[in-house]
């Protein structure tokens, strides 16, 4: 939306510009002209500094600050490598939990009876306490994701 609001006006000022070089007052003219030749100026003196830069560029002014470049960028793909490892392991720990949870509901739905059971009380503390760890585990991912 912004470059075609940009380009607009671009094109808007350009023809406005020719309109008055070729049918406006003398003194419309006279500026559209004057605006024309500073407008070359500063085309040419952009490509001058451009020619400048890349033979610089070529000369190895810009090596450094690519290899630093090149060095963080590597170093932020090893780091979101690691991460991805880590939520990987958390999503695999989280499916393992939901497997636990699900084989303990079974049990509690075939025999409501168990539910008094030291056993099933056990398993329920035990999935409690992975469940608090799962949760801290994966706001700590978060964050380190953001």
């Amino acid at each position: 939306m912004l470059r075609f609001i940009i380009s607009t006006a671009f094109f808007l000022v350009i023809g406005l510009l020719s309109y008055n070089y070729f049918f406006g007052t003398t003194e419309e003219k006279e500026q559209a002209q004057e605006i024309f030749s500073k407008g070359a100026e500063v085309v040419g003196a952009g490509a001058g500094l451009l020619k400048s830069e890349y033979q610089k560029y070529q000369e190895g002014k810009y090596d450094e600050a690519l290899e630093n470049v090149s060095h963080l960028l590597s170093k932020l793909k090893d780091q979101g490598g690691d991460l991805l490892e880590e939520i990987e392991s958390w999503k695999q720990r989280k499916n393992d939990w939901e497997q636990k949870k699900n084989d303990l509901q079974q049990l509690l739905d075939a025999d409501p009876d168990a539910i008094g059971g030291e056993k099933v009380k056990r398993a329920i503390a035990e999935l409690e306490k992975e469940r608090k760890i799962l949760e801290s585990e994966g706001n700590r991912l978060t964050e380190k994701a953001e």
